[in-house]
């Protein structure tokens, strides 16, 4: 209707144009006003799509001024001599605006295209809130949470890197998922998703970088936050997070606590057929689970500037996470008609993590173009993992007991440099050394005599040794087109001794990890760009350090130190206008590893399942995001991805070649009640997707929430309904004939939470640290 408008006006004297946030996105109801000498002459307002026309303006100098709340005003001369201006797409900065002593601030969109990067405002996610960080990530930002092994990875891509504050996590495994849950969402203020990270983070992680933003500005003062959550679904939650700071003259400090206590009931089964001539019969475990976690998360620091140009800081971080689990494990075996038998397991498991690490940072300015930065970590670990299997009918007793501790040292050298205001350079180098001890005791009871099961039992120590240098540089070409590339060299050396044996593998690679991102803009609202970057996946912590669960007898899960590190090329190409997108991806990754691939023992008896390296995978992704305001108060913002993947590899003495197309779509639909009322209706769905040699199975959850701000600052309070429909299940399937397997895993989480959350800012805003992370973090991608 516009465009129709605008041509039937051509003749006549006529403005148009169209008003957009800084993201592209349309400003409907913005008032445009055309001043002569400080005098009204004419004004309108926007329509829906942020588009305007104003007609019949006599020749001669004016002022256009456009005003929309929550955004600063537009102001632009300009000389009225022909029959059509077109003013093209006009850009409004967001703003904050004092109304009777209310702040009123537009509404950020919940997410938002930067460069190589989406931006996930979690600020503006009601539905989520109350929650871990963990739960954030999966709700939001594509992330599947591997709950047996705590692997995770983003839209099926595979292994992601976490960053906390611009500084890449050293955890990985239950270690990280600990560390996730241990961080209440309503401390969080962004995500931002890399699908092509920089050449200075370390290569681990071929599903990229999320990049976890905490609530922070940098105003002088003294302040803080708090946030209270209470909640209950099967089992009551409960959770407190502080946050003070002051940053008054030359020296600042801060401090973080966290809390979390959270009782999920959960439900596991494994349905499994044993068909071999050493055994054929049908298994079904049932496990009821009912862990209690409770979760403490801490962090103090400080910075000062020692000279003019110099700056030091230092910070104590840690966290301790113990997850305790009563569960009733119910094991029936059929072998025929008049074979069946029931097994009632009692299962105790503790998994406790550990964390105390020291930070330091040395931080030179060389003048206005020019920073070194010296950085030191010293971080340590300790896992501890005993769990028991009691089967009291037949006084069978089996007890496991699990100790990691692991220890990091991390030295990051880096130097940045402005050649000139079109051309950046960036280089620098480090080494990270590691090592752990596991041991893992495994022994059994009949009643009368316990005996030490040596299969099962052994001691792995590992020590590995990465060092890596890197260069990137940035060049503007022109007003409109900027070129990004890096290259980063990695050398991995690694000793694992098993068992003070002559068992000792050792492995030595080295590798370059390119990257380049040209980007183009096109014209006022349209952008093109081009990427392509090398990744390496690592076997986690999980896997090199061996572990033992059962879920009754004829099913074993364990770790596999034989695991291969695995590479990654990613190909890419986008195209964003006026807030949406499209892009174009291709994946090619050989020696993929897959977690969990179950496998029959040697004597037909057991199901084994624990991670593989498949030869080769290739995966092509199309995704789109698609943000509109329906009306002033509806606004919805969908994203699509579909993806087809292969898999070529060899298991077991048999050739696989398996493909498969899956689609994944997430939408939040917010709804403004009022001024200071909101209500969102969130969720996503997950079409089946390829795991190896097994297939996972279609999943989805919709969440509720509504948002109040109290009147005269006194916080916000949100009420959360998450996985109303209990939809966000697992089911894991695999049907092979050669080599014969036949397994079905299902997981039930806890669903319908309803969490309370109240958030209170006092003083100045929360502060953020400079090394509140730190580049020793990359090695807490591998914990465990």
């Amino acid at each position: 209707m516009h465009c129709l408008y605008l041509f039937g006006m051509a003749q006549e004297n006529m403005l148009s144009g169209q008003v957009n946030d800084s993201l592209g996105n349309p400003i409907a109801l913005a008032h445009v006003m055309v001043f002569n000498s400080n005098t009204f002459v004419v004004g309108t307002v926007t329509d829906t799509d942020g588009g305007f026309t104003i007609a019949s303006l006599e020749q001669g100098s004016y002022v256009l001024k456009i005003i929309a709340i929550g955004y600063e005003d537009f102001v632009q001369e300009f000389a009225h001599e022909e029959n059509l201006i077109d003013f093209g797409s006009i850009s409004l900065k967001t703003t904050a605006i004092e109304l009777n002593g209310v702040a009123l601030i537009a509404r950020k969109k919940l997410y938002e295209k930067h460069g190589n990067s989406l931006i996930i405002n979690v600020e503006q996610n009601v539905a989520s809130a109350g929650g871990s960080v963990l739960e954030l990530l999966s709700n939001t930002a594509g992330v599947s949470v591997n709950q047996q092994n705590g692997a995770l990875s983003l839209n099926n891509q595979g292994k992601i890197a976490i960053m906390i504050n611009g500084k890449p996590s050293r955890v990985d495994g239950q270690a990280l998922i600990s560390l996730l849950k241990s961080m209440p969402a309503s401390n969080i203020k962004n995500l931002e998703v890399f699908n092509n990270p920089p050449s200075k983070y370390e290569a681990n992680g071929s599903g990229g970088m999320i990049n976890i933003v905490t609530k922070s500005k940098s105003n002088d003062g003294q302040g803080g936050s708090i946030s209270l959550n209470s909640g209950y679904g099967k089992g009551e939650k409960t959770g407190i997070s502080v946050n003070i700071h002051s940053n008054q003259g030359k020296i600042d400090w801060y401090g973080s606590y966290a809390f979390n206590r959270n009782r999920t009931p959960e439900e596991w089964k494994l349905q499994s057929e044993f068909n071999s001539p050493l055994s054929q019969k049908k298994v079904v475990a049932n496990s009821l689970r009912k862990p209690i976690i409770n979760a403490h998360n801490y962090l103090v620091g400080t910075e000062f500037s020692l000279f003019k140009n110099t700056n030091v800081g230092i910070n104590l971080s840690g966290y301790n996470s113990k997850w305790d689990m009563i569960a009733f494990d119910k094991v029936i075996r059929n072998g025929g008609t008049d074979n069946t038998e029931t097994i009632n397991i009692d299962t105790k498991e503790a998994n406790e993590w550990g964390h105390i690490g020291v930070n330091m940072l040395l931080e030179q300015s060389l003048g206005d173009q020019h920073a070194l930065t010296f950085e030191y970590a010293h971080l340590y670990y300790n896992f501890n993992n005993p769990s028991t299997y009691d089967t009291q009918e037949q006084m069978d007793f089996f007890e496991i007991l699990k100790i990691t501790p692991i220890t990091f040292n991390v030295f990051n050298l880096d130097y940045k440099v402005g050649l000139s205001e079109k051309v950046k350079v960036e280089f620098g180098a480090k080494t990270t050394s590691s090592n752990f001890t596991n041991t893992i005791e495994a022994s059994s009871n009949d009643g009368n005599v316990s005996n030490i099961d040596d299969e099962l039992s052994s001691t792995t120590r590992m020590d590995e040794q990465i060092q890596g240098i890197y260069a990137s540089f940035e060049f503007q070409l022109g007003e409109k087109t900027r070129f990004t590339s890096g290259l980063r060299f990695e050398h991995t050396s690694s000793k694992l001794d098993i068992n003070d044996t002559d068992t000792i593998l050792n492995r030595t690679y080295d590798n370059f990890f390119p990257s380049l991102t040209l980007d183009h803009q096109l014209n006022d609202v349209h952008r093109f760009q081009f990427n392509y970057g090398r990744r390496i996946n690592r076997p986690t912590f999980d896997n090199l350090a061996p572990y033992i669960l059962f879920l009754g007898p004829e099913a074993l899960y364990a770790g596999n130190t034989n695991l291969q590190p695995s590479l990654v090329h990613k190909i890419g190409a986008e195209w964003r206008w006026a807030g949406k997108y499209i892009s174009l991806e291709y994946l090619i990754e050989k020696d993929a590893i897959v977690e969990f691939q179950p496998r029959l023992s040697t004597n037909g008896e057991q199901y084994i399942f624990k991670a593989e390296n498949m030869d080769k995978r290739n995966m092509l992704s199309i995704s789109m995001g698609v943000p509109f305001s329906i009306t002033p108060w509806w606004q919805t913002e969908t994203s699509f991805i579909y993806q087809y993947e292969t898999l070529q590899f060899n298991f077991q003495e048999v050739e696989f070649n398996r493909s498969k197309g899956s689609l994944r779509a997430n939408s939040s639909q917010q709804f403004s009640i009022s001024a200071k009322t909101k209500l969102e209706l969130s969720g996503y769905y997950q079409s089946s997707t390829l795991f190896g040699i097994s297939t996972f199975g279609a999943r989805g959850s919709l969440n509720v929430g509504v948002q109040q701000q109290l009147k005269k600052n006194h916080g916000n309070v949100k009420l959360s309904l998450s996985n109303v429909f209990a939809s966000d299940n697992w089911k894991i399937n695999t049907i092979n004939e050669q080599p014969f397997i036949n397994t079905l895993e299902t997981y039930f989480p806890e669903s319908r939470i309803l969490t309370f959350t109240y958030t209170k800012n006092f003083g100045g805003s929360t502060k953020t640290p400079k090394y509140i992370g730190n580049s020793a973090d990359d090695e807490k991608q591998r914990v465990q």
